[in-house]
C-alpha cells in the first residue's frame, strides 16, 4: 500500500477513535462503596421445581364432552376443566330413586303387616292362658310376628342399600365433574373432546403456580451451617438475575454418596409469576457469623467471562478496577480489591459500554433510557 494511502487510513483511525474517548460524556448512575457487617457465603447451585406438579385424571369411565385450558392457561384451584358425559349415571340415579320410593311403600306394608301380625299374637296368647285355643294355633301366631318383624327389618335394609346406592351415584356424578386441584398451570393436553376415557387415565398434566421452590446442591461441610443460617440464604434467578424472597427452607436428611451434596429446599416468592420449573438459580448460602466486609451495590460489578470489574469514578474519567466476588446479600455484593476503598464512587448504570478513561456526567433521580446507559 503507497504510504499515503496508510497515512491517510491511519488518520481516519484516529478521528474515529478520539469521539469514543474524549467525547461527550456519557451519563451514568452512581452508587458507593461501603465497609458494612455482611457474612461470608458459599455459592451453590440448583433448580427451580413446582411445589406440586401432577396429571389429571379422569374418575369415571366415558366419553369426554368437555375440556377447556389448552396448553399455557393458568387455572385456580376449583375451576371446572373438564366434564364426562354423565347421562347413563344420571338415568341410574333415577332408577335408584324410583326403587326408593318403591321400598318405602313396601317398608309401610311390612309395618302394617307387623303391627296385624303382633294383635294377633296377643289375642291368641290370652286365649292360650285360659286353655281356649290349641298350641299349634300359639305357635303360628308366634311366627307370623316373627316373619312380619323380618320382613320390617329386610324392607329397612333395602332402604339403606339404595340410599346408599344413590350417594354412590351422586360421587360418581361429580366425579365427572373436573377441577382444579390447586392454582396451576396447563403444560401438556394429553386428550380432547369426544374421546372415549377409561378411570385413571389422564387428561391435562398442571404445574402449580405461585411460590415455587428452588433445590440446591449443598457441600455436606456446610451441614451446621445450614443448621445455623439456612434461613438467610440468598437465591437468585440466572434468568432474570433477581433475588427471590424466601418464605421457608428445609433439608432433606439424605447425602448423596457420589458428590456428597445434601438437599437444601428453599420456598421462594414468584409474585411476577416469571419464575418457571426447570430454570436455573444460584444460591448463597450463609457460613459465618457477621464481619465487616468491602461491598459495592450489584448493579455496580462487570462480568465478562471469568473476569469482574467496577467503574470508579476519578476526575480524569472512570478507572476500571477488577474485583474478586466473595458472595452476594440481598442488593449488595462482597469483594476484594488492591485498590477500591471505601466512600469511592462507582457506576451502577450506564456502565455497559464504558471505557477506561472515558468522561461520564453523574445523574440522579430515576433511571436512564436504555439509550442513554450504551452511550449512544
Amino acid at each position: 500500500m503507497p504510504f499515503d494511502s496508510i497515512r491517510s487510513v491511519q488518520a481516519l483511525v484516529l478521528l474515529i477513535a478520539f469521539p469514543l474517548v474524549g467525547g461527550a460524556q456519557v451519563p451514568v448512575r452512581v452508587g458507593q462503596v461501603q465497609t458494612e457487617p455482611m457474612q461470608l457465603r458459599h455459592a451453590v447451585t440448583g433448580s427451580l421445581r413446582a411445589i406440586a406438579r401432577g396429571e389429571l385424571a379422569a374418575l369415571e369411565p366415558g366419553k369426554l364432552s368437555e375440556l377447556g385450558p389448552r396448553e399455557g392457561h393458568s387455572v385456580k384451584k376449583g375451576e371446572v376443566l373438564a366434564r364426562i358425559d354423565a347421562r347413563r349415571l344420571e338415568a341410574q340415579k333415577r332408577q335408584s330413586q324410583a326403587e326408593l320410593e318403591v321400598a318405602k311403600a313396601e317398608l309401610a306394608g311390612a309395618v302394617a303387616s307387623a303391627e296385624r301380625a303382633r294383635v294377633q299374637f296377643s289375642r291368641i296368647s290370652q286365649l292360650m292362658e285360659r286353655n281356649a285355643t290349641s298350641r299349634q294355633e300359639f305357635d303360628q301366631a308366634e311366627a307370623d310376628t316373627r316373619i312380619a318383624d323380618a320382613n320390617v327389618e329386610s324392607a329397612r335394609r333395602e332402604i339403606d342399600r339404595l340410599r346408599e346406592s344413590i350417594a354412590l351415584l351422586d360421587i360418581r356424578l361429580s366425579d365427572t365433574v373436573v377441577r382444579a386441584p390447586y392454582d396451576a398451570t396447563v403444560v401438556q393436553r394429553h386428550v380432547e373432546p369426544g374421546d372415549w376415557m377409561q378411570a385413571g387415565e389422564p387428561l391435562l398434566t398442571l404445574v402449580s403456580s405461585g411460590p415455587i421452590e428452588a433445590w440446591l446442591d449443598v457441600p455436606e461441610r456446610y451441614i451446621e451451617s445450614l443448621a445455623q443460617y439456612g434461613d438467610q440464604v440468598v437465591v437468585r434467578s440466572r434468568a432474570t438475575g433477581e433475588a427471590s424472597e424466601v418464605l421457608s427452607t428445609r433439608r432433606v436428611a439424605d447425602v448423596n454418596p457420589r458428590v456428597r451434596t445434601i438437599r437444601f429446599i428453599v420456598t421462594l416468592a414468584n409474585e411476577s409469576g416469571l419464575l418457571t420449573p426447570g430454570m436455573s438459580v444460584d444460591g448463597w448460602i450463609a457460613v459465618t457469623d457477621t464481619a465487616t466486609r468491602l461491598s459495592v451495590p450489584k448493579d455496580a460489578v462487570v462480568r465478562r467471562g471469568l473476569e469482574s470489574y467496577v467503574f470508579r469514578i476519578k476526575e480524569s474519567g472512570v478507572e476500571r478496577l477488577p474485583v474478586e466476588i466473595l458472595f452476594e446479600s440481598n442488593q449488595r455484593i462482597a469483594v476484594t480489591s488492591t485498590e477500591l476503598r471505601s466512600g469511592d464512587q462507582v457506576v451502577v448504570e450506564g456502565n455497559e459500554r464504558l471505557s477506561p478513561g472515558q468522561a461520564v456526567a453523574i445523574t440522579a433521580g430515576k433511571a436512564l433510557a436504555r439509550s442513554d446507559a450504551n452511550g449512544h
